[in-house]
């Protein structure tokens, strides 16, 4: 049984169909979860991505974009 690896990146649901999009241009398939993530102790929307057996650079990329497009640390 080969073991792939699972990553995850959480963000804030802002830009949503965007970041779909983005998504879903470079991977097969993967998985968005809504959550309620907290921020300063503030509750804000928030959705996970989860992609498994990626390469670890795409994820990198992909995550840099859409810190870049939620305007995020």
């Amino acid at each position: 049984m080969q073991r792939r690896k699972i990553y995850r990146i959480y963000t804030e649901e802002k830009n949503k169909k965007s970041i779909v999009h983005q998504v879903a241009q470079k991977f097969e398939s993967f998985t968005l979860q809504p959550t309620l993530g907290y921020y300063q102790q503030k509750a804000e929307k928030s959705i996970v991505i989860e992609i498994v057996g990626a390469k670890r650079p795409d994820i990198t990329r992909l995550a840099k974009r859409i810190r870049t497009m939620n305007g995020q640390k």
